[in-house]
């Protein structure tokens, strides 16, 4: 026992120790590669918060292009009436003016505009009033102004601004030849020279009211009003949220947040809060000044950080536990194999008790009658009728038998007629009512008059009617009482009911009872022979015919079995 208990120690360490150290080195090189892959994660997130930031600083800047080409485009005769019609008619457009001879000529001053304009009015009054210039003395293109002005805020020089960038530079590039095709223009004195003027544009970004406002202005002529428009910037953000991609990383949010803080769009498998620090933030040029396109990363982390550690833990614990579940499994089959073995010596125990009881009581009775020594015809007539009841008895069982195999190999074959239920049912019972009085069963027989007309297998039908009658005479007779119903059932088919005033189906026992070879093991059954197959086939003949039998506890006690039958 020591030498046993030795070996079995041995073999424990040789399995545990090297688990725990092959356990341990892959969670360290697990720690060093959650890490790897975290840091990849938020390398790949910055540059996809670069590359949405670059992609909204482009359609800023296409639409300001645009919209400098429309401005410089109008009819100098028909300025008003033009910027008028866009402001009704473009939701990009918010408001428009007409500057000349340093005084707004539109929108009018006074209570001749509307609320709006007259904020509009007072929103850019420093440079409507000539406090501010609009920067046309610089010999400049449309947008180096604003460009120089985010270059004095920030000095990110980042691969995203810098593409920006040359996309401008090649834009105005091709803007200068564009312009060089707009309306002649009076030629300017000069000492010797003839200075021609190019028609100019530009955007500023105007903050009031702690929010940012985008102003677009053009001059045409030299001494020719400055005009331009003031976008709708929700109408723009609108447009641009439509660019945010979707967010690949379930651990991440992305987020355009505006210079007070407020969150304009987000993007992500969880709800930003503004209020938290953002893991990496990403700013957009002077077109948007102050508005960054942010991520956060939720408090699982992201890819390469969530869970890892318990992904570690739980490959090492999957590993023990699939050994140990493959020995509990292995032990579970020896178990079911030697249960299923012990269950078929009961089985054939049983089935050998049964075929000898009614083969014994046939032979005893036949052997008197054979031999003459029962003279009364009293007597003769019971002993016959002992004869015919224990080979219909042994005529059941051997049926069971042979249908047990049949179902078990999916070999048995039904075949439905056409028969009419009512009396079918009145035979049978009238065929077993001498058993049923011996057994001291009372018969409560309760079905229509009238014929009722079913299709089933009707042979198939009686071997479930008796079985169920075979288990009230063996477990039920103490009740003195058998029902039997005909209902027509919710379904849409027919409901046989036989109940009983027996001592019913312990709870623990209920849905077991139909399986193969089961028997409730209490000193009700312990002193009965059965193999333990009737309900279990019974119920499998009903299911096959599109049926089923239940079981329920009956309301007076005793059991209350129902065999549902589809018409």
């Amino acid at each position: 026992m020591m030498k046993t208990k030795r070996i079995i120690l041995i073999y424990v360490c040789l399995l545990i120790v090297p688990a725990v150290v092959i356990g341990g080195w892959a969670l360290k090189l697990l720690s060093h590669e959650k890490d790897r892959l975290k840091a990849q994660a938020v390398t790949a997130l910055t540059r996809q918060a670069q590359n949405l930031a670059e992609t909204l600083e482009l359609t800023v800047a296409d639409v300001e292009e645009a919209l400098s080409r429309s401005l410089l485009d109008v009819d100098s005769t028909q300025l008003e009436d033009t910027l008028k019609r866009w402001q009704d008619e473009n939701p990009l457009v918010r408001n428009v003016f007409v500057w000349r001879d340093n005084r707004l000529v539109y929108p009018v001053e006074g209570l001749g505009s509307t609320p709006e304009e007259r904020r509009f009015a007072s929103r850019y009054e420093a440079l409507f009033s000539g406090r501010m210039d609009f920067g046309f003395g610089q010999d400049v293109s449309r947008d180096e102004w604003a460009v120089s002005e985010a270059a004095a805020k920030t000095s990110d020089n980042s691969p995203a601004r810098q593409a920006v960038s040359a996309r401008k530079d090649l834009v105005n590039l091709a803007r200068i030849e564009d312009k060089g095709k707009a309306e002649a223009v009076p030629e300017l004195p000069g000492a010797g020279t003839k200075p021609v003027f190019v028609p100019k544009s530009g955007w500023i970004p105007w903050f009031a009211e702690n929010r940012l406002f985008i102003l677009g202005y053009a001059r045409k002529l030299p001494k020719g009003p400055v005009y331009g428009l003031e976008l709708e910037l929700m109408t723009l953000l609108s447009r641009m949220i439509t660019q945010v991609p979707a967010v690949r990383e379930p651990g991440a949010a992305f987020g355009l947040v505006a210079g007070d803080g407020e969150l304009v769009h987000q993007a992500g498998g969880f709800p930003i809060d503004v209020k938290k620090q953002p893991d990496i933030s990403v700013p957009l040029s002077g077109l948007l000044p102050h508005y960054r396109v942010n991520v956060y990363f939720s408090d699982r982390g992201v890819a390469g950080d969530e869970g890892y550690i318990t992904l570690s833990v739980l490959l090492v614990l999957l590993f023990s536990l699939s050994m140990v579940l493959g020995g509990i499994l292995l032990i579970r089959d020896i178990r079911r194999n030697m249960k299923d073995a012990m269950e078929k010596t009961s089985f054939v125990s049983s089935v050998s008790h049964e075929l000898k009881t009614p083969l014994t009581s046939i032979r005893m009775y036949a052997e008197l009658l054979a031999e003459g020594r029962v003279k009364e015809k009293e007597k003769v007539g019971r002993y016959l009728s002992v004869i015919v009841t224990e080979s219909q008895r042994l005529t059941r069982l051997v049926n069971n038998v042979l249908d047990f195999g049949r179902l078990e190999q999916g070999k048995k074959t039904y075949h439905p007629m056409m028969f009419d239920l009512v009396a079918f049912i009145r035979t049978l019972f009238e065929a077993h009512n001498i058993r049923l009085a011996q057994a001291g069963l009372v018969l409560d027989l309760r079905i229509p008059e009238g014929p009722f007309t079913v299709r089933t297998d009707r042979d198939a039908l009686e071997q479930v009617v008796l079985n169920l009658l075979d288990n009230a005479v063996k477990y039920a007779s103490e009740g003195k009482y058998l029902g039997f119903f005909l209902e027509a059932s919710i379904e849409g088919g027919v409901d046989l009911i036989m109940a009983d005033r027996g001592p019913g189906i312990p709870v623990a026992h209920r849905e077991l009872i139909f399986e193969k070879f089961h028997r409730v093991d209490n000193s009700l059954t312990a002193d009965k022979a059965g193999s333990g197959l009737g309900l279990s086939i019974a119920r499998r003949i009903l299911r096959d015919l599109g049926g089923d039998l239940v079981y329920e506890p009956g309301k007076d006690g005793g059991s209350r079995f129902t065999a549902r039958i589809g018409t």
